[in-house]
């Protein structure tokens, strides 16, 4: 008997390791995921009085592991079009704002289809108040927050990471109409466990080449952080020697797990063209303010009280100085 029940489990092991295969590699329960971003303003502007409510952005996603090394992701953007015109704040349209799939393997992780573009990932999430103020290069059109195309990034060690991402260079927003593309490289550094290092390289190819430089610095200790950035672009949406360039400075002081305080301070400029006495961009460039505090009520609840000012470098520029209540979930 002993050695007929020994055959019996010497026969049917490989088809038991074999199930116990087929189990692990069994697709992982998904997570579905939304955020909303949704505030009151009301205009410090004497001449211009103005209060209103608003929902400007909401997300909804579903992510999965389909085995230990794919996952899939496809998130929809509901919010306003990133036009000029007096209406574009008012409609309302859902997109795709990822549609991806990933592999990782070791210290590589690819993507491909519609993703989040790595070219400021990182300062905005140092940053950390996306909902009230997007990070520098998105809020001033350096580049956009996703594209469709294919990433790779490798990171040997917790302390460097390289990646590279070729992409239509059109955004989440548009289809692909030319036969241009935009490619990116960058390289963190996580020079102490407080302090990260951050440059990113991207040129968008065509008969002229608009190409961007940017660089981020970090620290954080205990409850303090800082941050800043310097991003130049040259070649502006492929104008010959029309160039922008700005920072970005600000800082974060946690005083409990609900309350914090931020500030921030941004500026943007034009470069002035041969023959000409002021910048070619003089009317878009300026510099900004954001200062207030975060109330944290519950882990999926952001509410923020903070004032808000764009003010026009121009010599008949205005100030734009507004009150705000913004309030992110994310759940």
């Amino acid at each position: 008997m002993k050695r007929l029940r020994g055959l019996f489990l010497f026969l049917c092991m490989p088809s038991l390791l074999y199930a116990q295969e087929k189990e692990s590699e069994k697709p992982q329960p998904g997570t579905v995921s939304a955020k909303i971003y949704t505030h009151f303003n009301c205009s410090l502007d004497k001449d211009q009085p103005a209060t209103a409510f608003e929902v400007r952005r909401a997300y909804f996603g579903y992510e999965r592991e389909l085995d230990n090394h794919f996952s899939a992701e496809v998130k929809l953007d509901i919010g306003s079009i990133d036009d000029q015109s007096e209406f574009s704040l008012i409609r309302r349209y859902a997109y795709f704002k990822n549609a991806y799939l990933s592999y990782k393997t070791g210290h590589i992780t690819s993507w491909f289809g519609l993703m989040d573009m790595l070219q400021f990932k990182v300062q905005e999430e140092f940053w950390g108040y996306r909902y009230l103020y997007k990070s520098y290069m998105d809020e001033y059109r350096f580049g956009s927050s996703a594209d469709l195309g294919a990433g790779i990034q490798y990171a040997p060690t917790q302390r460097f990471t390289a990646d590279l991402v070729l992409s239509n260079g059109e955004g989440h927003k548009n289809l692909q109409f030319d036969n241009i593309y935009r490619v990116g490289a960058g390289i963190t550094f996580r020079i102490t466990p407080g302090l990260l290092l951050r440059t990113y390289y991207t040129i968008h190819t065509g008969e002229v080449h608009e190409m961007t430089f940017s660089g981020f610095l970090g620290y954080e200790y205990k409850r303090f952080r800082i941050g800043g950035e310097y991003n130049h672009q040259l070649n502006y949406r492929f104008n010959q020697d029309r160039d922008r360039y700005g920072y970005s400075l600000f800082s974060t002081y946690i005083f409990s797990e609900k309350w914090e305080a931020f500030a921030r301070y941004d500026q943007l400029y034009s470069n002035i063209l041969p023959e000409e006495e002021i910048p070619w961009n003089l009317s878009e460039d300026g510099s900004a303010i954001v200062a207030g505090i975060q109330y944290t009520p519950i882990q999926f609840i952001h509410l923020a009280l903070n004032y808000q000012d764009w003010v026009q470098y121009a010599q008949n520029g205005r100030s734009a100085p507004f009150l705000y209540l913004n309030i992110e979930v994310d759940f």
